[in-house]
């Protein structure tokens, strides 16, 4: 345990928001604070949002939906663009509202945790990119484990947590702020209707570390430094390879055992994996198999999806060690529950493709 008011501490600090900029790939402003990717979701809304402004929430998952109830807590108006859950976004349906509507922000998923989606954001930042609009991206299960270039993709805020592909433990948030929304923020006619999520506050601090606003999570920036440290010593490219290798793996890993996945074809996200559940199996009954047997634990299905599906998260530090254990879990246990099964063809059908690491 450090001291928060340590020079030790203080340059640790001052390393993890240097790097956490670095694997947004932003040359705006990068926030570590403490809090979970929901307070992410409240930063970008909060200090974005005034009384009466409109925004297109884009959902199509239940992560998506969150957004909706922030822009609502304060003071602005939601517009929902809803698409079916399983299937991605359409950049030209969100263009088509951006033409007919003047909206002060868009909001969407990058990877929506609750369907295993992983959304076209590298099109959808484009087209805010000569608007007042703000693009606004959730990434709380992309970062560091799939491509995300937040200049490149034209994004204005994208918002993470510490505790998914990048794989520390959970309780810190990041944000990157663009300097188109930095602007916004500092034009604000209204005063910012939350204080402890009031960027402003928090930008003295993460300029310069040893100034102070409220008590940083030394713990977790610690161990987050640490993470990014070894991010970086693996090398962005190679880590997003090797999460799509692994998602790969499982992909034929699901097929060969004859499940489906939620997720459509060709939008399906490398941190983790959301099969359907064979008939006559329940999730509930699955996931303690997984457990009480063999020690491998899997989430179940969220919102509207929920005792539909489960969720395998494959990333962050998964190896195919941890591929190859999860995937032989799921088998037998399916097995175990009485579904009609061939042992080791799921397994063999994934072990093609992690050969490749």
């Amino acid at each position: 345990m450090l001291s928060h008011v340590s020079q030790q501490f203080v340059d640790t600090f001052k390393e993890a928001i240097q790097l956490t900029k670095e694997l947004f790939m932003t040359r705006g402003r990068a926030f570590v604070l403490a809090g979970t990717g929901t307070l992410g979701m409240e930063c970008a809304i909060a200090n974005t949002v005034e009384p009466g402004d409109r925004v297109l929430c884009v959902e199509n998952g239940f992560f998506g939906e969150k957004f909706k109830d922030i822009v609502f807590a304060h003071g602005g108006q939601a517009d929902q663009l809803a698409f079916e859950w399983g299937k991605a976004v359409d950049p030209k349906l969100i263009e088509e509202q951006l033409v007919q509507h003047a909206y002060k922000a868009i909001t969407v998923e990058h990877v929506d945790t609750s369907t295993g989606i992983a959304n076209p954001v590298e099109k959808i930042g484009s087209l805010t990119k000569n608007l007042d609009t703000l693009c606004i991206v959730d990434s709380v299960c992309g970062l560091g484990g799939m491509p995300l270039k937040v200049d490149e993709w034209g994004i204005d805020i994208c918002l993470s947590g510490s505790q998914k592909a990048i794989a520390a433990p959970p309780g810190i948030t990041l944000l990157s702020v663009s300097d188109k929304a930095w602007g916004r923020i500092g034009d604000r006619e209204t005063p910012t209707r939350s204080y402890y999520a009031d960027l402003k506050r928090w930008a003295p601090v993460m300029d310069d570390p040893s100034k102070y606003f409220a008590t940083p999570a030394v713990p977790l920036v610690v161990a987050l430094r640490e993470s990014l440290r070894i991010i970086f010593e693996e090398g962005l490219a190679n880590r997003w390879r090797r999460h799509e290798i692994i998602a790969e793996a499982f992909r034929r890993g699901i097929q060969g055992m004859g499940l489906q996945q939620f997720p459509e074809s060709g939008f399906r996200a490398n941190t983790l994996s959301v099969p359907i559940m064979p008939e006559k199996i329940s999730d509930v009954d699955l996931r303690r198999a997984m457990s009480e047997k063999h020690k491998v634990i899997v989430a179940g299905g969220l919102g509207r999806a929920a005792g539909k599906t489960i969720r395998i998260g494959h990333m962050g530090c998964v190896s195919p060690n941890d591929a190859v254990s999860t995937l032989s879990a799921l088998e037998m246990s399916i097995k175990g529950l009485g579904a009609e099964i061939e042992l080791g063809r799921g397994l063999r059908a994934a072990e093609e493709t992690l050969s490749q690491l």
